[in-house]
């Protein structure tokens, strides 16, 4: 009955986009005429999700982006390192700066980096003055009435009140020593186990990738990034990356091609140490967005956003490897909505296997929704199921 009258709506409404399905649940398909929100505009399309029967739901979603439409891409987790219940979530928006939000997903702060941003990452304990900050950083693409880009890098309170303490300015748009790649798309932090130091990845869309150390600038209350190598990248676009802290590496996706793993250790090699990801394994367009769940025994998961294609009406869907090894294939997650649909031209993703309770007590996931500029979280025993191992457990 309700195929027939979605099909009598559509044949008297040509041009309307009508939404006719339920929500369904994490073991559903998803089937039926749907008005699906791209970035770019709805699609009427009847769907089927035939590559996994992982469809999986959002627990909770932060605000949205943007100060007037919202244009999300790229989400990062702080845990703060006594009361998680204290952690922070970043999210970029390419239209208007830095997103931060407390782990409830309400708004703590929109930051003005002076400049278009790119991609956004954490790491803890950067030395600086007499002690260590955690940090947050941001490729800025094109930094604001000039020709240029730079890295925008802030320090974390851990005793943060409100959005106005949350973050203190190490370097940003208006900076000095922080130039970076011009154009700059892609961006990860790295750092060494052995020494601490802290370094920040980026790209000029198709190379080459730079390898910068941020360091103190001498003042005790600003940073310098100091090129010290470049990757061997023979390929073409890529944005997403990640890099493993504990194992060293750095993964690089090349949008349409494949998964480039690099040693992250600036002494080792620049070459490439394998390439995996590629279109026979059913790749329907970009490799998008990359995200590690990382176990403290070095096993755990690599996270790739298939980006999929809506203009052939295939939706985005997360395709998950070993952490470790040889990188071997484990299985598929289709990422729901907050409405139960299927998202598309989903960007970044982030992960982490650190407790965050009470809601995430093995880890979350944290998504990209495009249509609605936000950032759904998904527990990750349902990501999982039972098919991937969950840290701690």
């Amino acid at each position: 009955m309700k195929r027939m009258l979605v099909s009598i709506l559509l044949i008297a409404l040509a041009f309307a986009f009508i939404s006719c399905s339920s929500t369904p649940s994490s073991s559903q398909q998803v089937t039926g005429p749907k008005v699906i929100g791209a970035t770019k505009e709805a699609v009427v399309l009847e769907y089927v999700e035939d590559r996994t029967e992982f469809l999986l739901l959002p627990v909770m979603e932060t605000g949205r982006t943007g100060h007037v439409n919202g244009d999300a891409d790229d989400p990062a987790i702080w845990v703060h390192p006594t009361d998680p219940a204290r952690s922070l979530i970043f999210g970029v928006d390419k239209g208007d700066g830095l997103w931060v939000w407390n782990i409830d997903g309400e708004e703590l702060k929109a930051v003005d980096i002076w400049g278009k941003p790119g991609n956004v990452d954490v790491r803890y304990g950067l030395e600086l003055g007499d002690g260590t900050v955690d940090i947050v950083a941001v490729n800025i693409r094109k930094v604001k009435f000039a020709e240029g880009s730079k890295a925008a890098v802030y320090a974390i309170n851990p005793d943060w009140t409100s959005g106005d303490d949350v973050l203190t300015v190490l370097a940003d748009g208006q900076a000095e020593g922080n130039d970076i790649s011009l154009g700059t798309y892609g961006m990860s932090l790295y750092q060494n186990p052995e020494d601490n130091k802290i370094y920040f990845f980026e790209n000029a869309s198709t190379g080459p990738i730079k390898q910068f150390l941020i360091e103190d600038d001498g003042s005790g209350e600003a940073v310098k990034l100091t090129l010290v190598r470049e990757l061997v990248y023979p390929g073409n676009t890529c944005e997403g990356m990640v890099a493993d802290d504990q194992l060293g590496f750095i993964y690089i996706g090349e949008e349409d091609t494949a998964v480039r793993k690099y040693y992250a250790d600036p002494a080792k090699s620049p070459e490439v140490v394998s390439s995996f990801a590629f279109a026979e394994d059913g790749y329907s367009r970009d490799r998008e967005g990359l995200a590690l769940y990382e176990c403290s025994d070095g096993t755990g998961y690599l996270l790739v956003v298939d980006q999929g294609d809506a203009s052939n009406k295939i939706a985005s869907i997360i395709r998950v490897y070993e952490r470790q090894g040889d990188n071997n294939f484990v299985k598929t997650v289709a990422l729901l909505d907050r409405d139960g649909m299927p998202m598309w031209d989903q960007d970044g993703i982030d992960s982490t296997a650190t407790p965050i309770f009470p809601l995430f007590p093995y880890g979350v996931v944290i998504g990209h929704d495009g249509a609605n500029s936000t950032y759904p979280l998904y527990d990750w025993r349902d990501f999982a199921g039972s098919e991937l191992d969950i840290c701690g457990e």
